[in-house]
């Protein structure tokens, strides 16, 4: 399954989409049209993200993508993207996100906790640094977890994952050289542009990742047989902090665009069975004074 949540002008709240052939469906409508158990005259929570996806593992949502595999895609449920804003697939309020690496110089995994209310979804504006004249981006697959994991094996972390994404996790590198790694990328990553669940990913390590910034695609190196597979990566986490679903946990970085990166640019990345995640980097606006005057 694809699954999106994203914002509508009808509806305050933020809405679960299932996404088929480029298309976007409401979940609560496909409940409702098709009167399943979950539709949210019976269950009013049934429209909450972490609820439905995460805490109840995707109930029903099977259903509902099999009715619009075989063709049954009712009008009354499709979101036309004129009317919607993308969000990240995960609740960032609820959620740890933690970037994973494997330094060249050294055997053992390293991590960061990042800033997961800094996530932001397909194709928002990333607003940098107001002073920074070095955007930057690391591009990463992303794993969405949906049980909890202390002291994991991979296997165990390989069973948790619930679906992946891709992340591009901003990088101002100015800042970086003065003030270090955290508060060089806590100010956002994107996240998105759906959460592939991994039956219908399959093989992550195996994707053929793509990006571009501005102009054209460059093949990012495909991973190698002694690289950090995500759940190895997951499981080593699970090892000095404990994971709760719906945590996001960001693999190793697969490399770079390939192109310096320019305010405006629409940046893009596309992997096979996961999709094409965009984003504009833009200067962020002069902040103003920590002190009192």
């Amino acid at each position: 399954m694809r699954i999106a949540r994203v914002l509508h002008t009808s509806c305050p709240a933020p809405l679960i989409a299932l996404e088929r052939d480029g298309c976007l469906y409401d979940v609560a409508e496909l409940d409702r049209f098709f009167d399943t158990p979950f539709s949210p005259d019976r269950v009013p929570g049934a429209a909450d993200f972490h609820t439905r996806v995460v805490a109840l593992a995707c109930a029903g949502l099977d259903v509902l993508d099999e009715h619009l595999r075989a063709g049954e895609r009712p009008t009354e449920a499709r979101l036309w993207p004129s009317d919607l804003l993308w969000l990240p697939p995960c609740d960032k309020d609820r959620s740890l996100y933690v970037q994973v690496d494997l330094p060249a110089s050294s055997s053992e995994p390293r991590y960061r906790i990042g800033n997961a209310r800094g996530l932001v979804g397909h194709e928002a504006p990333v607003p940098f640094p107001a002073r920074e004249d070095s955007p930057d981006v690391e591009i990463s697959i992303a794993a969405v977890l949906g049980e909890e994991l202390r002291h994991a094996s991979a296997e165990e972390a390989e069973a948790a994952i619930l679906g992946y994404a891709l992340l591009l996790g901003w990088v101002a590198r100015d800042e970086e050289r003065v003030h270090g790694a955290a508060r060089a990328r806590d100010f956002a990553a994107t996240l998105g542009p759906v959460l592939v669940t991994k039956e219908e990913a399959g093989a992550v390590e195996a994707l053929r990742v793509r990006a571009r910034a501005g102009g054209d695609w460059t093949d990012l190196p495909a991973p190698r047989a002694k690289d950090l597979a995500m759940a190895e990566a997951i499981a080593f986490v699970s090892g000095h902090v404990t994971l709760a679903p719906g945590d996001v946990i960001a693999g190793p970085h697969l490399g770079a665009c390939g192109a310096r990166l320019a305010y405006g640019a629409v940046m893009e990345v596309s992997a096979d069975r996961i999709g094409k995640l965009g984003a504009r980097p833009m200067r962020g606006p002069e902040p103003p004074s920590f002190r009192r005057r």
